[in-house]
């Protein structure tokens, strides 16, 4: 009995480590991308919330309007990226929790 409960405390423990390995990961998860001219960059969470905003003197001179659509494309390009790493993160929990 007690190399049977033993078994299932180690597995526990391992799955744990593998929870709160990705936890943290998904918690540290940042994205920076910058518009091809790099007149604006953006810095998304791994929630794709907006932490970060540069923007060049040069990304000032146009319109707000469209000043307002570029960012919200590169926002987009980051979001895909973020999406992309929590994807990764995920697969590898699934891999390793159902190992551990």
């Amino acid at each position: 009995m007690s190399a049977e409960m033993d078994r299932i405390e180690a597995r526990a423990h391992d799955q744990l480590r593998v929870l709160c390995r990705t936890s943290t990961e998904l918690d540290d998860l940042r994205v920076a991308v910058s518009s091809p001219d790099g007149a604006i960059r953006v810095e998304l969470d791994g929630v794709c919330a907006l932490v970060g905003l540069t923007l060049t003197p040069a990304a000032c001179r146009s319109d707000g309007a469209v000043l307002g659509r570029r960012i919200v494309d590169v926002c987009a390009v980051a979001a895909r990226e973020v999406q992309a790493r929590r994807a990764a993160v995920m697969e590898r929990f699934h891999t390793d929790f159902a190992v551990s």
